[in-house]
């Protein structure tokens, strides 16, 4: 059996924890309102860069997802990197 599948209107962003607004998805499939999503890029991003890069942190400038850290390749801070979601259909019950 497949698991019921969960709906976005279900769904909190992991930032703000309310129902995603522009929701986005990262690569790794986090899901989170735009605006949280690229707010928490780069605030993490201006943070790395007061540390210096040594050998065992040479990455510290990369775009990470805010939830697991995964890598966001091709991140240009203007939507490169990531997928907006469109909702086609609102169900209410």
């Amino acid at each position: 059996l497949s698991p019921e599948p969960e709906y976005l209107s279900s769904y909190n962003c992991p930032i703000c924890f309310f129902p995603p607004t522009n929701a986005t998805m990262t690569p790794c499939g986090h899901i989170c309102c735009g605006q949280c999503l690229f707010a928490a890029v780069k605030s993490t991003m201006a943070r790395n860069r007061t540390v210096v890069a040594g050998p065992q942190n040479r990455d510290a400038d990369g775009a990470k997802c805010p939830v697991c850290r995964a890598t966001i390749p091709g991140w240009d801070g203007r939507g490169g990197g990531v997928m907006g979601l469109k909702i086609k259909a609102v169900f209410s019950l």
